[in-house]
């Protein structure tokens, strides 16, 4: 999973927002307090409502046995156990029970009797009989009303507890499911958590998140190893494809040098040769790919080159040769840049061809004391299947007087960068030009990795050629 996709699919994902928790939180709470509020409404206006009845029923009662009483002419006998206390508008009332006697036989009664007032307005005594046991079961009503309520209330409660326990287990249950099937190697699957909300949604975001990472660490990792792979093979490769032993002629130096990347590199390449006619040819090359592709391309450009040149070929029949060969080869889009330089050691004489190399060749002209830029038309090897790279392909001709040399190098060197981003360019190439002509080119290893701070990204070729003064 690329991180465009790991952002994709975020971006679809219902994230929580800050404080969602505090609010679900502050929600259930509410809920729980208005569910409470109204059933302590319903309590007491169920209390209220039974306390009506009863007194309704109390009235009823009182008037129904104060008619029986006196129907069968019950009096309050004197001596009889009385509680006295003070009434509505200040009367004193009495109340107590006795056992009256009715047709039906004895029975126990309540009585309720205001002694007659004194004064003015004297009012004769009254008395009321209630029956000593009340018609209604008035707790075992009140027993079953807060029963209901209270029980409406637990099940209220029990009910919204376990619609919560459900919204929090139902996404952690998942969650554990996606990371057991993730343990077991299925790093497709996704974190699910869309119905989380509080902790549990934060929670899967960020274990979606630490998949995406584990994701992309073991890509990362899979591309190090392949990567390491590769540039191990190609080190193999370079080193198994070093330009050819050349000895030179009396009072003609040649040296060859390849910087190889610490990476997986360029492929550029340096080669040194001499045919059966004692000719001396030196050629660095640049593939216009890299890693494997560009070491297998540059591998195929040396091959035909080389072919061609020992062969007896001229640089340029030499370049036309690999180039018809390469353009037969290889798919659309890719080809190599080649700079030949061919030397009769005997006259002194030479061929210089560039086949769309953009580094030019350095010359030292001793005799003029001066540094000079080779650079021949050309376009690169395979490019073109023929008529237009042989009507492009110029031919440079050259005399090597002693103390002359000529250097040539990769376009990789040009664009070589300092720790600061200082990139060498064509006066650093000449720079190089002068030691490797005075001091050789192991001097100009040294000089170019110190200007590089270490190995350079790139691999960066060289090819020396001198005349003895």
């Amino acid at each position: 999973m690329t991180r465009e996709d790991s952002e994709t699919r975020e971006s679809g994902r219902r994230r929580p927002g800050p404080g969602l928790a505090a609010r679900f939180t502050l929600g259930l709470g509410l809920f729980a307090t208005l569910l409470a509020a109204a059933a302590g409404y319903v309590l007491l206006r169920g209390i209220d409502s039974l306390q009506e009845d009863l007194v309704n029923e109390s009235y009823r009662s009182m008037t129904a046995e104060t008619s029986r009483m006196r129907e069968l002419g019950v009096e309050v006998p004197g001596g009889v156990n009385v509680m006295e206390g003070l009434g509505p508008h200040g009367r004193r009332v009495q109340a107590g029970t006795m056992l009256a006697e009715t047709p039906e036989g004895p029975t126990d009664t309540r009585f309720f009797r205001v002694p007659s007032s004194t004064g003015p307005s004297a009012e004769p005594p009254m008395t009321l009989f209630a029956p000593a046991e009340t018609g209604t079961d008035a707790s075992s009503r009140m027993f079953l009303l807060v029963t209901l309520v209270t029980g409406s209330l637990i099940l209220a409660v029990v009910i919204v507890g376990a619609w919560t326990a459900r919204r929090i287990a139902r996404p952690l249950n998942e969650m554990v499911e996606d990371v057991l099937a993730i343990s077991r190697g299925r790093l497709d699957r996704r974190i699910r958590g869309d119905d989380a909300v509080g902790e549990v949604a934060h929670l899967a975001v960020a274990m979606d998140r630490m998949v995406d990472d584990l994701m992309q660490g073991q890509e990362t990792e899979r591309a190090l190893v392949a990567s390491q792979a590769e540039a191990e093979n190609l080190r193999v490769l370079r080193r198994n494809l070093r330009p050819m032993r050349v000895v030179p002629p009396e009072n003609w130096e040649i040296e060859t040098r390849l910087l190889e990347a610490e990476s997986t590199g360029s492929g550029d390449f340096s080669d040194a040769l001499r045919d059966d006619g004692g000719r001396l040819t030196l050629v660095v090359g640049a593939p216009a790919a890299g890693g494997m592709s560009g070491a297998l391309l540059m591998a195929m450009t040396r091959a035909y080159l080389r072919g061609a040149v020992l062969a007896g070929a001229e640089p340029a029949a030499a370049c036309d040769t690999a180039n018809a060969a390469l353009n037969r080869d290889l798919t659309r889009g890719l080809y190599c840049s080649a700079m030949v330089l061919q030397v009769d050691p005997a006259s002194g004489s030479a061929a210089l061809v560039s086949t769309g190399h953009q580094t030019p060749a350095i010359r030292w002209d001793a005799a003029a004391k001066q540094w000079k830029k080779l650079q021949p038309n050309g376009i690169a090897l395979g490019f073109d299947d023929g008529p237009v790279f042989r009507k492009a392909l110029e031919t440079m001709s050259l005399q090597l007087l002693p103390g002359d040399a000529i250097v040539l190098a990769s376009p990789a060197v040009l664009a070589a960068s300092s720790p600061s981003g200082k990139e060498l360019g064509e006066g650093g190439l000449a720079q190089l030009a002068k030691i490797g002509v005075e001091q050789g080119l192991e001097a100009v290893e040294k000089k170019l990795r110190a200007f590089l701070g270490g190995g350079p990204e790139a691999d960066l070729a060289f090819a020396l050629i001198r005349r003895k003064a």
